[in-house]
């Protein structure tokens, strides 16, 4: 039996050509009518086969379980690296040193965005697990937490600014008191009658040796004006550096407390945010935006009880403005 039936003459002068065209065409088309047999897709052959994906609650909700423990991991772990970046800066502790206090709070500033995210980070962990007692109890302290590190930032703002100016003030006291040696000793070269103590008030002088030896070719008189002609000169100019090197670092100083002090409020409503002090109340950020609502509230609710309170006096007050002296039942006068 032959598999192909012959050609018909009019196919004769493309024998060679029909087949090569007819078999290809006639086996696709009978596999086509085979409902067994997939179609194959050729851009498949050379694609990346994709992972079977199952849903169902119990997938999801170990991959809730899995995220959610990873996410307290790492906030946890960012906590933990804020207290030891913190203990390396700040130590050996100083206290009462302005210059420590200004390196504690740069060292604040600067990592407190570690805290931050961590906290942020167990939020979302709290989220995808809220049935667990344990890590709602370990948010609930972060927030606290949270609660006062937004006070203790508010609270660096003027600590700083203290800090700098102490330091500022240290600073210019001891150009000042160089100063002020400087002139002291032009005061004693001024009273200076004789050559020891000429000897003895000139040396004295900034980089003069501790002993003058040999004797003054020209009285002391000479002497005394030639010193005091090369030493009021350099007073004046003196002085005049220091008034300019004091305003330009406390131009300086100003601008660094300014920024300085706009990140320390910036980190302190960050703080607050999410600071929070019971369990399922707002945070402190609400709380203290909502404060001057709550007082007028408050006294608003107060005025009106006390004018419901007294509503005979305010009608007798009322009368009297329209100038009847006829107080009406209730009011003042009334039996």
């Amino acid at each position: 039996m032959e598999l192909f039936p012959p050609i018909p003459s009019f196919f004769s002068g493309a024998y060679g050509v029909v087949p090569s065209v007819a078999f290809p065409l006639g086996f696709f088309f009978h596999l086509r009518d085979l409902s067994c047999v997939p179609v194959l897709n050729p851009s498949s052959l050379f694609s990346t086969p994709r992972p079977l994906t199952v849903h169902s609650p119990l997938v999801e909700q170990e991959a809730r379980l899995e995220l959610s423990l990873v996410l307290q991991q790492i906030g946890f772990g960012l906590i933990g690296l804020f207290l030891a970046f913190l203990l390396k800066s700040v130590l050996p502790l100083a206290i009462l040193q302005p210059s420590w206090q200004l390196q504690w709070a740069n060292a604040l500033r600067t990592t407190a965005i570690f805290p931050l995210l961590g906290a942020v980070l167990l939020l979302l962990a709290q989220f995808l697990r809220p049935t667990s007692t344990s890590l709602a109890a370990q948010l609930l302290w972060v927030r606290r937490l949270a609660a006062v590190a937004a006070i203790g930032f508010m609270l660096l703002i003027p600590l700083q600014i203290h800090a700098g100016l102490s330091l500022l003030g240290a600073g210019n006291n001891r150009e000042l008191a160089a100063l002020r040696q400087v002139k002291a000793v032009g005061e004693e070269i001024r009273r200076a009658n004789t050559e020891a103590a000429m000897r003895l008030a000139l040396s004295h002088l900034p980089g003069a040796p501790a002993q003058i030896q040999g004797t003054f070719t020209r009285s002391i008189e000479q002497v005394r004006s030639v010193v005091l002609d090369q030493l009021q000169p350099q007073i004046q100019r003196a002085d005049l550096r220091l008034a300019e090197l004091r305003s330009l670092r406390l131009q300086s100083d100003l601008l660094g407390w300014i920024t300085d002090g706009l990140a320390a409020l910036a980190l302190a409503v960050c703080f607050s945010a999410l600071g929070q002090l019971q369990p399922g109340g707002p945070s402190l950020l609400l709380l203290v935006l909502f404060l001057p609502a709550l007082l007028l509230d408050l006294l608003f609710a107060r005025g009106s009880r006390y004018r419901a309170a007294q509503p005979a006096e305010h009608a007798w007050l009322d009368s009297l403005q329209e100038g009847d002296d006829t107080p009406p039942p209730g009011g003042p006068g009334s039996p």
